[in-house]
């Protein structure tokens, strides 16, 4: 019985061992090989190739002005809004967010997961936590407490980031950026899949143990991307994908730092920038093959099977 136990840990071991050897194996795909994932997996079924068709979609919910709450959210985010009037490029909305993160959503089945756009209700979120029958006690109230306490704390409205929290089964969209929306939408995929999703969250306390996750939240991201967005999304993913990837082995690369990207103020600033920086680079390299693979197969801004004209700006479907 030991025997089969340190086996089973040692095949572990190599199972993660494997996951990391990935990260360089991807950053050489997606910089030089157009990242081509091939055929997307959509769902939680390995065997499924085609969207899901259901008749449910994920309930959302819409947060009203707060007017202490907006107020700081105007303050902390003066210096980003300002570089982006000084680029003054065309930026997509939270509505071009939104509808990327349900499109993910409804075609992967995951109509389970609570969407909230702009809102903050930390007791909404323990209620949720409470009644997360697929949750052991022991993760729902030490780390599922924590991130609660997180998210009160340091609300993703104010900051203007989006985020999922697998004890409550939330996504919180409240950036502009549809690349982030599905990111952090792909993870509610991934927790899905696992057997023990309280265990595999509480995992980001393992030094180096998110970035295994996060290879293959990245891998299903720009798989899907690749296959039903337009270039624009597809390079934000690049440079979004490789910031999180990048940041999280940094910041986790020492046993006394776990992963604690979802509190702004405590992630080392140091880690995140050159994150940040490693996933512009990447996504700069890689937007000429983007380009020339969507300029073969370019998207109608309107659909003739419905009649209704796409959204504009970076948006796809």
């Amino acid at each position: 019985m030991k025997d089969n136990r340190e086996f089973l840990s040692s095949t572990r071991l190599t199972e993660f061992a494997v996951q990391l050897a990935k990260l360089p194996v991807i950053a050489f795909l997606c910089l030089f090989a157009g990242c081509s994932l091939g055929p997307y997996r959509y769902g939680t079924e390995q065997t499924s190739l085609l969207p899901k068709e259901s008749p449910l979609s994920p309930p959302v919910l819409v947060g009203g002005p707060v007017a202490a709450m907006d107020e700081l959210e105007q303050i902390v985010n003066a210096p980003r809004d300002a570089f982006a009037r000084w680029r003054n490029t065309a930026e997509s909305t939270k509505q071009d967010a939104l509808i990327a993160a349900m499109a993910y959503l409804e075609d992967n089945d995951l109509h389970d997961v609570i969407v909230e756009v702009h809102h903050h209700d930390p007791a909404e979120q323990w209620k949720r936590l409470e009644a997360n029958p697929d949750i052991h006690p022991l993760w729902k109230y030490t780390d599922g407490a924590a991130r609660i306490g997180t998210y009160a704390m340091f609300p993703p409205r104010v900051y203007r980031f989006d985020s999922y929290n697998p004890y409550t089964k939330t996504l919180s969209i409240n950036s502009n950026n549809p690349a982030a929306a599905i990111y952090e939408a792909a993870k509610a995929k991934q927790h899905s899949m696992v057997s023990w999703p309280g265990a595999y969250a509480a995992m980001r306390y393992v030094p180096l143990a998110p970035v295994g996750q996060q290879i293959a939240v990245s891998q299903d991201a720009m798989a899907y991307v690749q296959q039903n967005a337009d270039p624009t999304i597809e390079q934000a993913m690049v440079s979004h994908t490789f910031s999180n990837i990048t940041g999280t082995a940094l910041l986790g690369s020492s046993a006394l730092t776990p992963q604690l990207n979802e509190i702004p103020l405590v992630s080392a600033p140091a880690s995140q920038a050159i994150g940040i920086a490693t996933g512009n680079i990447a996504g700069r390299l890689a937007n000429p093959r983007s380009f020339d693979r969507v300029a073969r197969n370019p998207q109608p801004d309107f659909n003739p099977k419905s009649g209704v004209s796409q959204p504009s700006g970076p948006i796809y479907r």
